[in-house]
């Protein structure tokens, strides 16, 4: 066999083509991690995978509704990481894996050839849901997409996506909940970044330079982790699509105690009764049994929305209400790029369209909606509602602007529902947060061709663009320019030119719209928003 002079030059020449840290070693897929060994998988796409690694106990029997533990390694044999882990419990849907309590997992995504001392960076990324829904198997979150472009532009990273607990399985609220143990499905999220922290070299990442990224629910969670902590640092910077401010509302875990609410509904179906022993008759009610009982009672619920995020006592995740947080500036000073989509309501105000409603009739309804969308809407006066109603009228062609459907109530919805829980929050964290450290807003823009004009430029639209596939090649360009912002987000900590820092002194957003991507002023709905954000209405919707 002829030798080949120099193979020097050719491990040169592969790494000036694949990146720094992506000459393939020695080694095979095969990674060591505190849970175990994994074998990964090699696919044809120019990735390498790792699917379904526990990263905590599994949540079932004593440990149900419980903050999540350390997973404990039982077995040394090599496992195989081919096929996700279990979707946690949840209502039926495409969930891209089998539904299970014991659903703690993770996956891990790198390009091909990555070396483990690579040392690239990563991002973490939190499926959104309500709270409710979701699972990182399901495959509109197949970041194939986002792993080869990251190769293309020369900005490799390591990407993983996680599982959390939801609805009654992770986010069960009442007094009679221990405060360590309150928004079980958060500590989830905690538990799996101090996993990444203790594993994530083995894949060749760097745990000095993790992102984490969310949507909807998910970007809420990774505003939660901002505003209240683990003592250890976990993270470097956060991305959040369309956050919740971080919760849509929060009341303390003694409000689900009350009569018809949550806690009480659950007793009452399950048969248990509420003290001492109300916690652990719950643990014993059969899986199917109390999946059956929470997906009915979601089903019952306006939006399937039938926890949120609690604020309970000291040692609870969170123990004080976000807006205090954010105007006390107590929070963490990382990067932070996040923003908002022309209509995120209309997805969540689809109840009231079509109903034909004129004068008082059409008020009513819409005071209604806004009722049935907190946990408890005793909190709600009178002059709120009436100044709600004042802002956003009856037949104006501005609401919804430009998908404005001549639906009136459903305009008036779906804009009230765009500012209240979206809008309002991203400008709260922002105007506070903003001296502090380096922050990016952006307006997303792009009706997709193709998609439903009712609906506008609606919630979690921009997901298309970034995982992909992309649905339309009108839009490869703008997509590939959307991800490119992201991923220089997450290599450099900022987004690159021509994306402007948030100042509260220029207040320039960029709008991400195709063939105009362009600065432009913080200055839409304001009068809406400046209402929304006063004490009074902060504290009677419990944000």
């Amino acid at each position: 066999m002829k030798l080949n002079p120099y193979p020097f030059f050719q491990v040169v020449l592969l790494s000036l083509f694949l990146g720094p840290g992506l000459v393939r070693s020695q080694s095979s897929l095969e990674v060591t991690l505190t849970s175990g060994r994994f074998q990964g998988v090699s696919t044809d796409n120019g990735t390498e995978k790792w699917l379904g690694i526990p990263y905590a106990a599994p949540p079932v029997g004593d440990l149900r509704f419980k903050a999540p533990t350390p997973f404990v390694k039982t077995i040394n044999e090599l496992q195989q990481a081919s096929t996700f882990g279990n979707a946690c419990p949840q209502r039926p849907g495409d969930l891209g894996a089998p539904m299970s309590e014991d659903c703690l997992f993770l996956n891990v995504w790198r390009p091909a050839g990555t070396s483990s001392e690579a040392k690239l960076p990563v991002l973490v990324w939190i499926h959104g849901g309500a709270y409710t829904d979701g699972a990182a198997s399901e495959a509109q979150y197949d970041p194939t997409r986002i792993v080869t472009r990251s190769i293309d532009v020369g900005k490799p990273i390591v990407f993983v996506s996680i599982n959390y607990r939801v609805n009654t399985f992770g986010f069960l609220a009442s007094s009679l909940v221990a405060p360590e143990d309150l928004d079980a499905g958060l500590l989830d999220q905690r538990m799996a970044f101090e996993f990444v922290q203790d594993n994530i070299a083995a894949f060749g990442g760097d745990p000095s330079k993790v992102t984490i990224w969310g949507q909807s629910a998910g970007a809420g969670s990774v505003e939660a982790h901002l505003l209240f902590p683990a003592e250890r640092s976990l993270f470097r910077a956060g991305i959040a699509d369309s956050s919740t401010g971080p919760f849509k509302s929060s009341p303390p875990p003694s409000t689900y105690d009350k009569f018809g609410l949550p806690f009480d509904r659950l007793l009452k179906a399950t048969g248990c009764t509420f003290g001492s022993q109300a916690l652990s008759c719950l643990q014993s009610v059969p899986f199917e049994t109390l999946l059956n009982i929470s997906n009915a009672m979601i089903a019952g619920t306006l939006n399937g929305q039938l926890w949120q995020p609690t604020i309970g006592p000291a040692g609870s995740f969170a123990d004080a209400r976000a807006s205090t947080k954010i105007q006390n500036k107590d929070f963490l000073h990382v990067p932070y790029l996040a923003g908002t989509n022309v209509n995120e309501g209309t997805i969540f105000s689809e109840s009231v369209e079509g109903l034909n409603l004129t004068g008082t009739a059409q008020d009513d309804a819409f005071v209604n909606f806004i009722g049935h969308l907190v946990i408890d809407n005793s909190t709600i006066t009178r002059d709120v509602y009436n100044r709600i109603l004042e802002l956003f009228p009856a037949n104006d062609p501005l609401l919804g602007a430009p998908f404005n459907t001549g639906d009136s109530l459903f305009d008036r919805a779906e804009a009230w529902y765009t500012d209240q829980m979206f809008l309002s929050a991203r400008r709260l964290f922002f105007e506070n947060a903003a001296p502090l450290q380096p922050m990016f807003a952006y307006y997303f823009r792009e009706f997709i061709p193709g998609q439903d004009p009712t609906l506008g430029v609606f919630h979690a639209s921009e997901l298309l663009l970034l995982f992909g596939p992309v649905p339309t090649s009108v839009e490869t360009e703008f997509a590939n320019q959307m991800l490119d912002f992201y991923l220089n987000f997450i290599n450099d900590l900022n987004p690159g030119s021509p994306w402007p820092r948030y100042s509260t002194q220029s207040r320039q957003v960029m709008q991400l719209l195709r063939g105009n991507i362009t600065a432009i002023p913080d200055t839409w709905d304001v009068d809406k928003t400046d209402f929304l954000l006063t004490q009074e209405v902060l504290h009677e919707f419990q944000k």
